[in-house]
């Protein structure tokens, strides 16, 4: 255990003030986990408080400050400020394991998401080039090093809760959208790490809870995209990456991990990063690969090359996409079950992928009869789907010259808005009514 003493700066002033009361860093995050589970807030890890006190020490995010100051007002009998403290100067930017995911192990990156302040961060810069790509370059080196534990064991039921939360997650950001849930699964994300950077071995149930950890990453990643909260998605995506990359050869973590890479190379797609999600893309193609091909999975791989295609305006390659997407697709239904995060994958959904497809290469009138029947097909009961299935039939048609059908539709997707939590579709209405009421 570290000790106060060595770690702190003689004139640091939380050092000064909790020598003063008597309390070691512990006793202070001890007093602060009080609080905030009285709010239901997840705890912080014990030895949160120590970069608080280091020779350069970092400073408590917006939420730990206020809890920290109200408890060291509580114990010093005066009223201790972020003045007091050295807290009201402006932000260093720091460089931490979570702002440079490619340097770091995933034990580096677990601790760091234990600490609890990612979503705080404001100063997390977009990965671009091989910075973006080198977590997923790094799964085909063969497993890295093991993560750093210490040697505890999970039940076998408390993996089966995880799992099952990582499901309700799914499901609740399906029918919500991103924001209703996203502090959930934040704190989700976190408690889960703690668990497996404590968990020992690469047993039938430790394997289980990495696998759990890698889906969690992937929806975790997909609400931070969908929140428009792109370098947080990254290194969601890439602790994913990092973990699989020391994980022993097993199916079910590389079917996993082969769709966090996939998701990622969406994002990447999204931002213009094509030459990114390319690289991301074949690494996917070939951790399927190593998995056994399972046609589920291959299926939604393929759905993300067609987005990828699209977005570049390779009209050549979302064809050929289509076309692999739907012959998996067939394989799946006529074998095995695909894992259940593929099971969202229809030959309607592939048809709509077609349409955003054609949309994104700028040929609206190939867009326009899939995503007529994307529209007509899609269920009231996920509003965020529904909306943007809206808008993007209002793109195709302002595209294609019918201002007034456009403006109309747009009118129809900001009406569906109101019970759509989701920052993506949202900006891609404003961006819709801007050019269509021009």
């Amino acid at each position: 255990m570290e000790s106060t003493s060595a770690q702190a700066r003689p004139d640091n002033p939380l050092a000064l003030l909790l020598r003063k009361i008597d309390w070691s860093p512990e006793q202070l995050i001890a007093r602060i986990n009080q609080v905030r589970a009285r709010r239901g807030s997840h705890p912080l890890d014990p030895k949160s408080a120590y970069p608080w006190v280091r020779p350069e020490p970092s400073r408590p995010n917006r939420e730990n400050q206020a809890d920290a100051l109200a408890v060291l007002t509580t114990r010093a009998g005066h009223q201790v400020t972020s003045a007091e403290m050295g807290w009201d100067t402006p932000r260093r930017p720091r460089r931490g394991a979570l702002n440079a995911p490619c340097d770091a192990d995933a034990g580096a990156l677990l601790r760091e998401i234990t600490q609890g302040d990612l979503m705080d961060r404001r100063n997390l810069l977009l990965l671009t080039g091989a910075a973006a790509t080198a977590p997923a370059l790094s799964l085909l080196l063969g497993p890295a090093e093991a993560a750093a534990t210490s040697g505890s064991t999970p039940s076998a039921q408390l993996v089966s809760r995880i799992e099952t939360a990582v499901r309700d997650l799914r499901e609740l950001d399906d029918e919500d959208g991103s924001t209703a849930g996203l502090d959930w699964a934040g704190g989700l994300w976190q408690s889960t790490a703690r668990i497996v950077r404590s968990a020992s071995g690469e047993t039938p149930t430790t394997l289980r809870l990495r696998t759990a950890f890698i889906e969690l990453s992937e929806q975790y990643g997909w609400m931070c995209f969908d929140a428009n909260l792109h370098p947080q998605a990254q290194r969601v995506y890439h602790t994913g990456m990092r973990l699989a990359a020391e994980t022993g050869p097993d199916l079910l973590v590389r079917q996993a991990t082969s769709n966090l890479l996939g998701s990622s190379a969406y994002q990447a797609s999204w931002l213009g990063q094509h030459k990114e999600a390319a690289a991301i893309l074949n690494v996917a193609t070939r951790t399927a690969r190593s998995a056994g091909n399972p046609p589920g999975l291959t299926a939604v791989l393929a759905e993300r090359e067609l987005f990828a295609a699209g977005r570049r305006g390779d009209t050549e390659s979302l064809q050929r996409a289509r076309d692999t997407a739907h012959a998996d697709l067939h394989l799946a239904g006529t074998g095995e079950q695909s894992p259940w995060w593929a099971q969202w994958l229809s030959h309607a959904a592939i048809d709509a992928g077609t349409g955003r497809a054609w949309l994104a290469s700028r040929v609206p009138k190939a867009a326009e009869p899939y995503l007529t029947r994307r529209v007509e097909m899609t269920s009231t009961a996920f509003p965020r789907d529904r909306m943007l299935a809206v808008l993007d039939l209002a793109d195709a048609h302002h595209q294609c010259g019918d201002r007034d059908r456009a403006l109309q539709l747009s009118q129809t997707a900001s009406a569906l808005g109101t019970a759509v939590g989701s920052r993506r579709a949202h900006e891609r209405l404003r961006t819709i009514l801007g050019a269509v009421e021009l």
